[in-house]
């Protein structure tokens, strides 16, 4: 086997605690003082590495994942970059990209090696470790899956948003990578990212909130629409979830109740709790910024508060008869509100755009999504997200979203943008 001059630098999720608690392992602290770049950035790089996949342990197949791309990554940015995380820009990423197609021999092992072995009494680096796996018949040319490559991205998305919320990087270089590359679509209305996800684009969504408002400050009958669509959105919401439905037998109406507000560290937060799928509950934060339309949603219906208190049964959304909406109205209400944001493009001069949010003003779940995604590229944690989407698991969130950082659910959920 060819000479492979990097090392791995982080154990098996089992093993981490006790590599942490040795303030790293001998062998790999060696291994670190041998790159020729300044030991104090690379101890950095090291170290915080490390609290960024403390996190993952509790979920092996993404720790593992993580682990892999990270340790693979930053090999690549010393030994062949020769930079360390601070200096990452969009063509260190580029750069990466190509040689993750077409890596050296050296860095291709036959069959998969853990990165550390036991010997005598300490763990070592296992010298048959490489970042690059090559299972095929020999004399195959080693060529990465689109699906490894994928994974790749997501791994690093999720490095990336941690760096910068630790401001070891200034700005998200694979984010510029992606702008320089789809710079002519910049104003297509499907941002369709690596993991499929059906969503608005950021310039897409920001056009329908302000049209929203807008239509809302010029005829009060519209204030309906807005709020019912920045709720979905906000709250990742399925508009059945807006609806009068029924639980163990009986139709539940949503009310104002259903908003609850609790203490944390001295602070206010409020929730929302809403039945689901499968008539399971879930408790949802509210961020801060959305306190502010349930606020005017409120004002609208001349609510003695301007939130709502504890025995507070008034619907939600009223029918003309005092009950709760239906899903075939709530529904209706939001595919209405997006065709109005339709018309307002079409008024601007946006054509395509507005042709093509026509076409899919019916599938009203691309709200839950552009909610889900947007708060995941802020960084919020993905177990977090998975929870408040109703989801059975993190990793069924993880197949469908782009990998979180981590934050702390609560606090990151009131830091939401609307």
């Amino acid at each position: 086997m060819s000479r492979f001059p990097g090392f791995p630098l982080y154990d098996a999720a089992s093993h981490l605690e006790e590599q942490m608690d040795a303030d790293g392992y001998r062998a790999v602290m060696e291994a670190l003082a041998a790159v020729p770049l300044e030991q104090d950035d690379i101890d950095r790089d090291y170290r915080v590495t490390f609290t960024y996949l403390e996190d993952f342990t509790s979920v092996p197949g993404t720790y593992n994942r993580f682990r892999s791309e990270v340790q693979r990554f930053l090999n690549y940015l010393w030994l062949v970059a020769g930079r360390t995380l601070d200096q990452v820009d969009s063509e260190v990423v580029a750069s990466y990209f190509k040689f993750l197609k077409n890596p050296p021999a050296s860095w291709i092992a036959p069959s998969i090696a853990h990165g550390f072995i036991d010997k005598q009494g300490e763990r070592v680096i296992n010298p048959r470790w490489r970042p690059f796996t090559d299972q095929k018949s020999k004399g195959t040319r080693y060529t990465p899956s689109p699906a490894s490559l994928k994974a790749s991205r997501t791994a690093l998305s999720s490095y990336f948003r941690f760096l910068l919320l630790r401001k070891v990087l200034a700005e998200d270089p694979l984010l510029q990578v992606r702008r320089r590359d789809t710079l002519a679509k910049s104003k297509a209305l499907i941002e369709h990212s690596e993991d499929s996800v059906r969503r608005y684009s950021d310039w897409q969504w920001s056009f329908i909130r302000d049209a929203l408002e807008k239509v809302a400050n010029e005829n009060p009958m519209y204030e309906r629409h807005l709020f019912v669509v920045i709720t979905m959105k906000t709250l990742f919401l399925r508009f059945s979830e807006l609806a009068v439905r029924s639980v163990d037998g009986e139709l539940r109406t949503p009310r104002f109740s259903d908003f609850r507000k609790q203490v944390i560290r001295g602070e206010e937060v409020w929730t929302y709790y809403v039945f689901g799928k499968g008539e399971k509950g879930r408790s949802i934060t509210c961020p801060d910024a959305y306190l502010d339309y349930l606020k005017r949603w409120r004002a609208h219906l001349g609510c003695d508060t301007p939130l709502p208190l504890p025995n507070d049964s008034t619907p939600i959304l009223s029918s003309r008869k005092g009950g709760g909406l239906f899903p075939r109205q709530v529904h209706r209400i939001c595919e209405e509100a997006l065709l109005l944001a339709a018309d307002a493009m079409e008024a601007e001069g946006f054509l395509d755009e507005s042709k093509e949010l026509r076409a899919i003003s019916a599938e009203t779940h691309y709200l839950r999504h552009t909610g889900a995604s947007q708060a995941i590229d802020a960084g919020a944690d993905i177990r977090h997200i998975s929870e408040e989407l109703g989801h059975a698991s993190a990793a069924f969130t993880e197949q469908v979203y782009v990998n979180a950082d981590q934050n702390r659910r609560r606090v990151e959920g009131r830091d939401r943008a609307i």
